[in-house]
């Protein structure tokens, strides 16, 4: 009897412990879509081209894709930028040709810069 509650707290330990070795490495691969720059909607952005004639989709021309692997892909209007990032807790950091943005990442959403400098992007 003593060997089997040994075993099962020994299996509930390294339970614990594996689960608490998950929490630092989360998955943030995928691809993201522009959501807001400058700090308004994508969706307020686009009703202003919209309204002044202007034949643009600002959401289809900001994407950006993680990789598992760490290396990630920028796509704006066309033109493609590659780069690698880290993430720390809910930092990121992306670096393209050894120029480094900081930003945060958090619930799915990833924002670089600050106030009119800001781009967020969404899962």
């Amino acid at each position: 009897m003593k060997r089997i509650i040994t075993t099962l707290l020994m299996i509930a330990t390294l339970m614990i412990l594996c689960v608490g070795c998950g929490k630092g490495s989360k998955d943030v691969s995928g691809t993201y879509k522009i959501t807001s720059i400058g700090g308004q909607s994508v969706a307020d952005l686009q009703k202003q081209y919209d309204d002044a004639g202007m034949d643009v989709k600002i959401a289809d021309m900001f994407k950006m894709e993680l990789k598992s692997d760490g290396t990630f892909t920028m796509e704006y209007s066309g033109e493609s930028q590659s780069g690698t990032y880290k993430v720390d807790g809910e930092k990121i950091s992306m670096t393209i040709d050894g120029d480094t943005q900081e930003g945060t990442i958090k619930d799915g959403k990833i924002t670089l810069g600050e106030g009119d400098d800001s781009m967020v992007f969404s899962k």
